[in-house]
């Protein structure tokens, strides 16, 4: 007996990728849209899971690496293989109303863009690129950075300004002034602590075309970038951690740790040549994560850095 099945949905999906380089704020704001989807279903694939700081009155559930939010919008980690993960969210039903992808802050967003030609349910909303005010010269003439860093600007439907009241007034115009001159069609906007109006980021409906000739691949590639994670035990003081961290400059790019001290616990946070420690009202997992030039050093001299024998 034949039996007919029911004919998907010609819903189109929305997809707005949020790129940008390491530390530049991408979770922030991703965390911050979140909060005021106003009645959109969202579904955010993410990166760093973990990262996100989600209030909890906000979280309805939580499974695996999946974390549902009471206002509709669903969190799901990448993991290593964002096609797959891309694929399973478009087997949902029903599908989201909009799909945020925030980016590896090494990832190419062309590439991640190219997916939306695959699935013909998929429709492009727009690049949204933050650029860090602190950091930008750092990493713009960075031989090594560099033309990475250019592309995902170059790639922005939107440009945001990140951080600026950590530097001089005069310094966030003057980039401003800079990327105008290079991107005259492309808006930008100012941008603390991720606060943003949803509708400023969503509703682009890019019209620009996005060109690669790096042909897709199933896994976000790491740019040659090298890592090193490890449980930090004990109580490691935070101006012994910023020392640490400081002499392995100009090499190290981003850290990351949820530890403690004599103080109790915190957060360490280092991207742009900043470190920022914010105080936890939590059980510290002890997770500390490098990530740097491949000059870094081996795991064995990192290990003996932070883990000395007999701490």
């Amino acid at each position: 007996m034949s039996q007919t099945l029911p004919l998907r949905s010609a819903q189109k999906v929305s997809l707005t990728i949020i790129t940008g380089f390491l530390g530049s704020g991408k979770t922030s704001l991703l965390n911050h849209l979140l909060t005021q989807s106003g009645g959109r279903k969202i579904t955010a694939l993410v990166n760093d899971f973990g990262a996100l700081n989600i209030d909890s009155e906000l979280i309805e559930a939580q499974h695996g690496n999946q974390v549902s939010l009471t206002n509709g919008c669903i969190c799901c980690s990448i993991g290593d293989d964002l096609m797959r993960s891309l694929a399973d969210i478009m087997r949902q039903d029903p599908l989201p109303d909009h799909l945020i992808i925030e980016a590896s802050g090494v990832a190419d967003p062309t590439r991640i863009a190219a997916y939306a030609a695959v699935d013909p349910q998929l429709r492009l909303d727009g690049i949204i690129t933050l650029v860090d005010a602190a950091a930008h010269e750092l990493h713009a003439q960075d031989p090594y950075l560099a033309d990475n860093y250019h592309k995902q600007i170059e790639a922005g439907h939107m440009l945001l300004i990140s951080k600026p009241d950590l530097v001089e007034a005069s310094q966030v115009e003057h980039l401003e002034a800079k990327l105008r001159a290079s991107h005259p069609n492309t808006p930008q906007a100012r941008v603390r602590h991720g606060q943003l109006p949803i509708e400023v980021v969503l509703g682009l409906k890019a019209e620009r075309e996005i060109k690669t000739t790096t042909p897709l691949a199933p896994h976000i590639e790491d740019h040659g970038l090298a890592s090193w994670s490890a449980h930090l035990h004990g109580n490691l003081s935070r101006e012994v951690l910023a020392e640490k961290i400081t002499s392995l400059t100009p090499h190290v790019l981003r850290a990351k740790g949820v530890l403690r001290d004599e103080q109790g616990a915190y957060a360490l946070h280092y991207a742009g040549g900043r470190i920022h420690f914010e105080n936890l009202d939590v059980t510290p997992s002890g997770h500390f994560v490098l990530i740097g030039k491949p000059e870094l050093p081996n795991a064995e001299a990192l290990t003996n850095l932070f883990q000395p024998t007999g701490s």
